[in-house]
């Protein structure tokens, strides 16, 4: 018998694509793993003799009362007693399981300096995110430096690649006025935010609803007649092979 608790990461808040990727490829993206990336999604004792035994149990006869998913490359799963293991917090990796370090319990201070934004990417659809509203952050979201884009009546803004038209990013999506003629095209990776006050701030629920839909579909661009055409898409989804 182990007993055990489960970590995956967030996937609203994957706002830097780490999710599912080998520790390697992490430690690419940041040299620890942060906690804010996941949530506890399982706490208890399970009939297993070893983190295989775990695996198992969680991708083919999962606990009534679990409610994340199936286990999968980048879950931590947290060893809290066994007979057979030592106890720690072992990350799941391409191949087995290494030991790592992690603290769940700093997440509440990390979480405290994010905000929830509407998160737009060239190919993707659009998603709730939790953003870091340091500059490094903001920076990190858009994948350079910030600039700021205010194409709607209510108080919030596009936050996008101040180069993005410049530096090879791939176009994103199209911004329209009120009679839906075309205004403007974002290229790169940019989110929507509350920008009401002095900072950057999250967006209500309605709102996030609201531009979600708004911007949901990725879209293609052409020329037709001397305009510019975007036709938006279903993205294909990708797969995931352990």
């Amino acid at each position: 018998m182990m007993d055990i608790r489960i970590y995956q990461i967030n996937l609203d808040r994957d706002d830097e694509d780490v999710a599912f990727n080998s520790l390697y490829h992490m430690k690419q993206k940041s040299e620890v793993i942060k906690p804010e990336w996941y949530d506890k999604v399982y706490e208890g004792t399970v009939e297993a003799s070893d983190l295989d035994d775990v695996f198992e149990i969680f991708n083919f006869n999962q606990p009534e009362e679990y409610g994340g998913r199936g286990v999968y490359v980048s879950d931590i799963i947290e060893v809290v007693r066994s007979d057979d293991v030592a106890p720690g917090f072992y990350f799941c990796d391409s191949i087995g399981f290494k030991k790592i370090e992690f603290d769940p319990e700093k997440k509440q201070e990390a979480m405290s300096k994010t905000i929830t934004v509407v998160k737009v990417e060239p190919g993707k659809l659009a998603r709730t995110a939790e953003i870091e509203t340091s500059l490094e952050g903001l920076q990190r979201a858009v994948g350079g430096m910030i600039e700021t884009f205010y194409p709607f009546e209510e108080q919030v803004c596009i936050v996008c690649n101040d180069e993005g038209k410049l530096n090879g990013m791939q176009p994103c999506r199209a911004v329209y006025g009120d009679e839906h003629q075309l205004m403007d095209i974002v290229f790169g990776p940019f989110f929507i935010c509350d920008c009401s006050g002095e900072d950057f701030g999250s967006l209500s629920p309605k709102q996030i609803e609201k531009y979600t839909e708004m911007f949901r579909q990725p879209e293609h661009f052409y020329r037709k007649n001397g305009e510019i055409i975007a036709v938006p898409y279903e993205p294909r989804p990708q797969g995931l092979d352990r």
